[in-house]
């Protein structure tokens, strides 16, 4: 028998677990299994942190899933006129300061979207912000890598793998 907290790290388990960036969520995938919406967590999952820059793959991809679902960001960014300055890059809703985990802000977009949790899938690069947020709001959710032109440090780096670690267990 697992000890319970190992157990409750079931909360940070995605629904996909994607082996790369945001590029590599598969739309197809998401079409088939009834996705409408798609909340995007911001940096490191649309853009390199503090940016406000698409790489041509992002631009791309997001204009594929612009044709068939809702779109929104929700970010934990409280920087007001870094948020405006995203949103007319990325020509889509972006909410800062959400403060995830907590839901309030995912349930506004839910809301905003008219769609129902089940329809929605929360893409991000954090177990303990994004996907535990998304569970919490009772929508699917996406683990992505951060962008692959991103360059992060090594400390981060081995963070990101011990997370990786504990939602495979």
């Amino acid at each position: 028998m697992r000890p319970a907290i190992l157990n409750s790290m079931a909360f940070f388990k995605p629904t996909y677990l994607v082996d790369g960036d945001l590029t590599d969520l598969s739309l197809q995938q998401l079409r088939k299994d009834g996705i409408k919406g798609i909340i995007f967590d911001l940096d490191s999952t649309l853009i390199a942190p503090r940016t406000a820059r698409l790489s041509v793959e992002v631009a791309t991809w997001l204009s594929l899933a612009r044709e068939e679902f809702k779109l929104a960001v929700v970010s934990n960014n409280k920087n007001d006129v870094y948020m405006q300055q995203v949103q007319s890059v990325l020509n889509m809703p972006v909410l800062g300061r959400a403060a995830k985990p907590a839901t309030k802000v995912f349930l506004q977009v839910l809301a905003d979207f008219e769609l129902p949790p089940q329809e929605v899938v929360v893409v991000g690069d954090r177990p303990l912000t994004d996907i535990w947020g998304g569970q919490r709001a009772g929508m699917k959710t996406a683990l992505v890598m951060p962008l692959k032109t991103q360059i992060e440090s090594k400390l981060v780096i081995i963070a990101r793998k011990l997370e990786r670690c504990f939602i495979r267990s």
